[in-house]
């Protein structure tokens, strides 16, 4: 008779990712088909994520026994915690419950017309090299690219054309063909507009973990931010960002958290 005792079940999550992307945003439905561009990383973690599972229940109880007779469950919440360690408009939008408004250099390329595979073709010479951060003020129609997000430019086809990755040295985004005004480099310069704690709005989610060859993927489909975030500024540790978030049952009435991996111990 096999032992129940088996060391290669232990999982250790021994690294990961923790993205957020717009509520409407196609949920993914396993756990290694890669991302839509809609998803930002919102970079290092200080050490992973933790779950907090709390059923809530009402004791029935009843003369003839001195133990509850039944359970009535009243409520069920799933809070996640982690800790961002990268600053960027994504962790200090969330941080503070804000927007970040980019203060940007002069556009360049006049009127653009966006095209399938990312490719950009501007109505004057845009003057930009590879692997220069851009950003676009606005975008009409097209989708695969967001206003206001930087992005990198992987290939110059001419003076007038170029092609943009979410990532230095990336693959071309997905687009399709629309219109877009406004094409800059930002300057690293910002201002931080802060919002009422009442329009702070609900994300989706996604954290997953990797050990080895087993993998598993959490969504959060409608996630809110339970309390504002503690930030650490101190001058022994690296400035982090602590969030908890709270999964709530979405508009369409579907479960608030999906969870998909790849383990064949777990189903041997």
């Amino acid at each position: 008779m096999p032992s129940a005792y088996n060391s290669g079940q232990i999982r250790v999550a021994g690294t990961g990712n923790i993205y957020r992307a717009p509520l409407g945003t196609a949920v993914p439905t396993d756990s290694t088909t890669a991302l839509s561009a809609a998803y930002v990383n919102v970079g290092y973690a200080t050490n992973g994520f933790e779950v907090a599972q709390d059923r809530k229940t009402k004791e029935v109880t009843v003369w003839q026994s001195l133990e509850a007779a039944r359970l009535i469950p009243t409520g069920l919440t799933r809070k996640f915690k982690f800790e961002l360690q990268q600053s960027n408009k994504t962790t200090l939008a969330l941080a503070w419950g804000g927007v970040i408004v980019p203060v940007t250099g002069t556009a360049t390329g006049g009127a653009i017309t966006i095209g399938t595979g990312g490719v950009l073709t501007t109505a004057t010479a845009h003057g930009l090299a590879v692997g220069a951060p851009v950003s676009l003020a606005t975008v009409v129609t097209s989708t695969g690219i967001v206003a206001l997000t930087t992005y990198y430019v992987i290939t110059v086809g001419s003076t007038t054309s170029l092609t943009l990755s979410a990532t230095p040295g990336g693959t071309a985004l997905t687009t399709t063909a629309g219109t877009g005004t406004g094409l800059t480099s930002p300057s690293g310069a910002y201002q931080l507009d802060l919002l009422d704690a009442n329009t702070i709005a609900d994300s989706i989610y996604v954290l997953e973990w990797f050990d080895g060859g087993t993998s598993q993927r959490i969504i959060i489909q409608q996630g809110s931010i339970l309390t504002m975030p503690g930030i650490k500024y101190v001058r022994d540790d690296s400035v982090g960002y602590a969030f908890e978030v709270q999964a709530i049952k979405p508009q369409d009435g579907s479960d608030s958290v999906l969870i998909f991996g790849v383990d064949v111990a777990a189903v041997a």
